[in-house]
């Protein structure tokens, strides 16, 4: 009886230790600022910046991007989208703040601050959770609409 209530004991101590240790990677204000951060690493808008942020992306819009991104360009057009999708600019930001998410059921919403010089935006990062992870559906930029807009 004593080694029975000794082993419920360690076993309980083990998950809440383990409990304990697992880090709030699946936050989606964590998923977001991972996105920015992996996006500024990688600028622009090519194949390899898009697979850089698939870990991110919900599939449908990874696909979209991807089909985007491979679309052919006539000879002395320019390409639909120019610059990076994910901050909506040509320039990388000077500054940029992840906010707080909002959660409702397995949708969220986090909003992203963005400065460039004398230029503030304010976006909107839609997440939704796929099989228990929250990845990346959409981005509202306000006035310039949003990214799945782009993708059409």
């Amino acid at each position: 009886m004593r080694w029975c209530f000794v082993l419920v004991l360690l076993q309980s101590a083990i998950g809440l230790s383990t409990a304990r240790a697992a880090p709030d990677t699946d936050s989606p204000a964590v998923v977001v600022q991972a996105l920015y951060k992996v996006d500024l690493k990688h600028f622009g808008f090519d194949e390899d910046v898009i697979k850089a942020d698939r870990p991110y992306l919900a599939a449908d819009l990874y696909a979209r991007l991807l089909k985007k991104a491979n679309q052919p360009v006539a000879p002395g057009d320019a390409p639909d989208i120019e610059g990076d999708v994910i901050f909506n600019a040509q320039d990388t930001p000077t500054h940029y703040v992840v906010g707080k998410a909002s959660i409702d059921q397995t949708s969220a919403k986090v909003g992203v601050d963005l400065a460039w010089d004398s230029d503030k935006r304010h976006y909107t990062v839609r997440l939704r959770q796929i099989n228990g992870a929250w990845k990346v559906t959409d981005i509202d930029f306000g006035r310039d609409g949003k990214l799945t807009d782009l993708l059409k």
